[in-house]
């Protein structure tokens, strides 16, 4: 017994003295990236906090405010649904903001320097390389995501998960074992927190084999895609054996049919690029470009290659990043076309801009990425006050209704009342009056008004003032016929039959 007790003391030490030797291994290893954390830490809290002050209530927001709901098992968020139990401390979620953008915020930056860590060619990290990987978590898809107050840190946390398994990746193991089990792992906590990001783990793969390639190292570009491909695909498969709720709403997590698969890819992200061509506009798309092709000139450059050959492979490396940018999305049934849903082509134009700015002597690149990066850190504090101007507008409108109703008989009975919505307010002057460059993002991702034409746009009107014995339903065919009119202003008209009827038109 003495003897036992002595040896799983010497293996206890062991086993301590192992922990501590790979704990200042590791803290060796990763020191150099502290301050850029610090530094990259402060330039996205700068850049959100307009958002953030805005305290704008993001579509479902509304619902999870006033009612403190989950609901993210629908979409087989299984993440989402847990991890916010911790994170609110309690089944019902109060608001907490901005606690919870902070998070996304930290989800965000160690992303984004994990990206620095696996394609910079040596331990120094300027202030430059720091702003090339911003577009990461300050494109206009992702500042969608920053805006729900309840959603923002599990598809920060996607992000995350897609990029934290390559830290894993060892070019002398033989079979990499544990950076296979990684990126298993990281993809079904991608698939649980939300499935935009499923294209970050190939673009990475992408990326990470051309780079070996270039190198002349193609056994470790052969075992990175290798490696990748089989836990990314054991984890969809998983996801989507086990774990996957079917689902068949606005969207459909159901993939095309195999003969539509090819054609039908191509139409939906035909529909994204179109889409990122509307949102971007002249000056962004003009820079994304030229960083494009700096990329090209520069990696062909630092080849060990044929030159021309590798400048060949870039380009086709490019379009391949291109067709994965959006992930599974364009292959699904019925996919969704929201900014939130493309935030995958900010990474894109990251990996693009921190690999294209990696020769020092190369200026021109280096000045392309900084103007497109400046353009990506300046839009979130238009984003930002658009929202606070949004949520003025739409505070007047709905009041100007509700003090109206309160001075109808009609409003006066304890009869339960059906009020149809008809019309729209619109986008706030301010942002009805933006030049195209900025309005056609701004609608997109300013996408609530007062309206009867949505669902949550009639959300506010209905559930923060207490308005008795009323329900919403916008169907035209219950609309009677006997409406007389009892208040018609400039913002809008109001017609009731006098009894259980109101119908409300926004002007």
């Amino acid at each position: 017994m003495n003897q036992l007790i002595k040896n799983i003391h010497i293996n206890y030490d062991k086993f301590k003295n192992f922990l501590t030797k790979s704990f200042k291994n590791q803290k060796k290893e990763y020191a150099y990236l502290t301050k850029p954390f610090f530094i990259l830490t402060i330039i996205y809290l700068l850049a959100v906090y307009p958002i953030i002050r805005a305290n704008f209530n993001y579509i479902d927001d509304l619902s999870r405010v006033q009612f403190g709901l989950r609901g993210w098992k629908n979409f087989s968020r299984f993440i989402s649904e847990y991890l916010s139990i911790f994170i609110h401390s309690n089944k019902y979620l109060t608001d907490i903001s901005p606690l919870t953008q902070i998070i996304a915020i930290f989800f965000l930056v160690i992303s984004s320097i994990i990206i620095l860590h696996l394609f910079k060619n040596n331990k120094k990290i300027t202030f430059l390389n720091l702003v090339t990987v911003i577009p990461l978590g300050l494109s206009p898809y992702f500042l969608e995501c920053i805006s729900y107050k309840y959603d923002s840190p599990y598809m920060a946390l996607s992000i995350l998960a897609s990029t934290f398994p390559f830290l894993f990746y060892n070019k002398n193991s033989k079979y990499n074992l544990g950076f296979l089990l990684m990126t298993f792992l990281g993809t079904i906590i991608m698939c649980t927190s939300y499935q935009a990001a499923s294209g970050i783990i190939p673009l990475i793969t992408i990326f990470l084999a051309f780079k070996a390639w270039n190198k002349k190292e193609g056994k470790d570009a052969l075992k990175i895609v290798v490696s990748t491909s089989i836990g990314y695909l054991l984890g969809l498969i998983i996801f989507k054996l086990f774990i996957m709720i079917p689902t068949d709403t606005y969207a459909s997590n159901s993939l095309l049919p195999i003969k539509e698969l090819v054609p039908g890819f191509l139409k939906n992200l035909k529909i994204y690029y179109k889409l990122v061509i509307s949102d971007f506009k002249e000056l962004r798309l003009i820079l994304i470009v030229f960083i494009s092709i700096c990329f090209v000139i520069v990696q062909s450059k630092q080849s060990k290659q044929n030159k021309v050959f590798a400048a060949t492979i870039s380009i086709i490396l490019l379009t391949i990043a291109g067709f994965s940018a959006f992930g599974l999305y364009p292959a699904l049934s019925k996919p969704i076309f929201p900014p939130r849903a493309m935030y995958g082509f900010g990474v894109l134009i990251a990996l693009i801009g921190v690999n294209a700015t990696n020769d020092k002597k190369l200026c021109i690149p280096k000045f392309i990425s900084l103007c497109l990066c400046w353009c990506l850190f300046t839009f979130p504090f238009t984003y930002g006050n658009a929202l606070s101007e949004q949520k003025r507008y739409i505070d007047f409108r709905v009041q100007s209704v509700i003090v109206d109703l309160n001075k109808l008989e009609i409003m006066k009975t304890n009869t339960l009342k059906t009020v149809r919505i008809k019309g729209n307010i619109g986008h706030a002057p301010s942002i009805e009056n933006m030049p195209a460059e900025y309005k056609n993002i701004l609608t997109r991702l300013v996408c609530q008004s007062f309206s009867g034409d949505w669902y949550w746009d009639t959300k506010y009107f209905l559930d923060y003032f207490k308005l008795p014995n009323i329900s919403i339903n916008n169907d035209s065919s219950l609309t009677p016929n006997n409406l007389t009119l009892a208040e018609d202003t400039v913002y809008h008209k109001i017609e009731t039959n006098k009894k259980d009827y109101i119908l409300i038109t926004l002007k």
